[in-house]
Order: structure tokens, then sequence, then C-alpha cells
């Protein structure tokens, strides 16, 4: 990508999403530490503990487990494939990639999934109303809103899917590399049904290459 001015403010749309994909930077590794709130409908919330790590365009691995540290569920995301393991019920699935837009309820690729959970995502293509003030700027078009810092970093985002809708923030920026200690997440539908995740980090690391152990035991039994 061509060197980018970021000294002179955006004079439209097409600028500033260019400023925006300038500043991002996708780490080859990315390992994340921290608390996870779950909410599904108007069922109670669960605060567990979450491990999450990254590699570039290849693996989106993740384990919750209870606070005691009993690990309660596995995942791991590829290019085509999810694979999930289940420890309290001992269960397992493997599906396509397709599954997690069927769970999200909102059409999403691996790809843009990484980038929400590196906190780089890109700005999907669409004709773009941008409205600026002092301290952000807003782009909106009919599929898609984003609030956008003026240090050109994204601190939410609204995917609309027919009547569903799919939407993330972040906050708590770290000073030192401008990455977000906090990823909250929620998707909506018609009938009001609300998934709700919250996470905060705290312990996070760029570019050290990590362990993906995903091992489906043999006595563990495939779920449809």
């Amino acid at each position: 990508m061509d060197v980018v001015d970021l000294s002179v403010p955006p004079k439209n749309a097409k600028e500033l999403i260019e400023k925006v994909h300038y500043m991002n930077n996708q780490p080859e590794w990315l390992s994340l530490r921290g608390k996870v709130n779950l909410k599904v409908e108007d069922e109670k919330n669960f605060t567990l503990n979450i491990a999450i790590k990254v590699r570039k365009d290849s693996v989106i691995w993740a384990s919750v487990s209870a606070p005691f540290g009993i690990e309660l569920f596995r995942t791991m995301l590829t290019n085509d494939s999810v694979y999930y393991i289940n420890r309290t019920n001992k269960t397992y699935f493997v599906k396509p990639i397709t599954h997690v837009a069927k769970v999200l309820k909102t059409a999403i690729t691996f790809d843009e999934i990484q980038e929400i959970i590196t906190a780089n995502p890109r700005i999907l293509k669409q004709k773009y109303l941008l409205k600026a003030s002092e301290q952000e700027y807003n782009l909106v078009s009919l599929d898609f809103v984003y609030t956008i810092s003026n240090l050109y970093r994204i601190t939410s985002a609204t995917l609309f899917d027919g009547k569903n809708s799919l939407a993330y923030s972040y906050s708590n920026f770290n000073p030192v590399n401008n990455f977000p200690k906090q990823l909250e997440l929620s998707v909506k539908t018609p009938s009001q049904n609300t998934f709700q995740v919250k996470m905060d980090y705290s312990k996070v690391v760029f570019n050290q290459k990590q362990k993906l152990p995903f091992k489906i035991p043999n006595s563990y039994v495939e779920k449809e």
C-alpha cells in the first residue's frame, strides 16, 4: 500500500477508508487472554475465562473455561471449517465455516471474523455518506454503519443482513500499541433474540508463535 498522509483530514469517504485500511496491521500471530461475559436472549449472564489464538489467514483457536480453570469447550476455525469440542457433555462436531454465519444470523466470512478479533476490520465496499466531527467520523450506508476515531481506528460498526444485525465495538485502547482491551459483540433478530458477548483482555501478545492443540477424544460422540 502506498504511503498515506495521516496529517491531512479526509475530504470524502474514499479518503477516510484509505486511511483506516492504512492503519490496519494484521499480526502474523495474536494471543489474547481474559474474561468473557455471555448472554443469550434473557438468560442469566455467564462470566468465564477465555483464551484466543490467531494465526493470520489460517486459524482462529479458542478455549473457554470455568472460573476454576476447567475447560468447558474448545473451538477452531479455518478458512473452510469449524471444529468444536464440548467437554461438559463429551460431544463434538465438524462443520463448514458457513455454520458461523448461521449462529450469528449474519453473513460473515472467516476473514471478517479474523479482522474483528484482531481489531483490524476492513470497511466493506459500498456507497457511504461521510459525517465528521472533531472527535470521530461516521460512515453510513444501506447495510453498514462505522464509527471511526480521529486516529483512524474503527471503534464500532453495525452490519445489517436483511432484518438481522451484528454490531461490535472496541474500547479501552492501549496507548502504546492502540489495541483495544475490550470487545463487545451483539446479534439481533426480528424475534428479539439477542446474543451478546463482552470480552475483557488481561493479556495481549503479538507475533509470538503459539501452540494450537486440538484433538477430539475417541470417546466423544459426534453431534449434528
